[in-house]
């Protein structure tokens, strides 16, 4: 009886610690405000690393982004940025997700004024929502990390609806 009581206790505890939910939220519209430009890029990066779990405050992790690395695909009109700004606002996205320490292939970058970026990228290659949300300063510096989507379907109509290119 003891041993049943341990096993539904300890499944219980691995339960708790495998289910918890790093928390969502949605981009608040005016914080996008000083986007100038849109861009589909791919980004060429052959070390990027997943990590074996999501746990918070691996930020010191995150590898800065290589700019030579990165091709101009596509760039979003300017009179397309509001709506692309206001469909990306309205995701869901896991905060401080963590699935990989970087972005690689097709991506979404935002430019600010300031000359700082947002990247945008799901692993739609493996059909996973997982991906890398997250600022740079202009010189590649990672400054900060916003998670991932919590469907990949948000990734994916962003890129298939704005842009000629399309991810299958």
């Amino acid at each position: 009886m003891k041993k049943i009581l341990a096993l539904v206790l300890l499944t219980i505890i691995c339960f708790s610690i495998c289910a918890c939910d790093p928390g969502s939220f949605e981009i608040a519209r005016d914080s996008l405000d000083n986007v100038i430009s849109v861009e589909l890029i791919e980004y060429a990066n052959p070390d990027q690393k997943h990590f074996a779990t999501w746990v918070p405050n691996q930020f010191d992790e995150l590898v800065p982004f290589n700019l030579a690395n990165a091709t101009i695909l596509e760039t979003l009109p300017k009179e397309k940025i509001p709506d692309f700004l206001d469909a990306f606002s309205t995701t869901d996205i896991l905060h401080t997700y963590y699935a990989y320490n970087s972005p690689k292939d097709i991506c979404i970058r935002l430019n600010y004024e300031s000359g700082d970026f947002l990247i945008i990228w799901a692993n739609y290659a493996e059909n996973r929502y997982a991906g890398y949300i997250g600022e740079y300063s202009a010189d590649g510096t990672v400054s900060s990390f916003w998670g991932s989507f919590s469907s990949l379907s948000y990734y994916t109509d962003l890129v298939n609806q704005f842009f000629a290119f399309e991810l299958q």
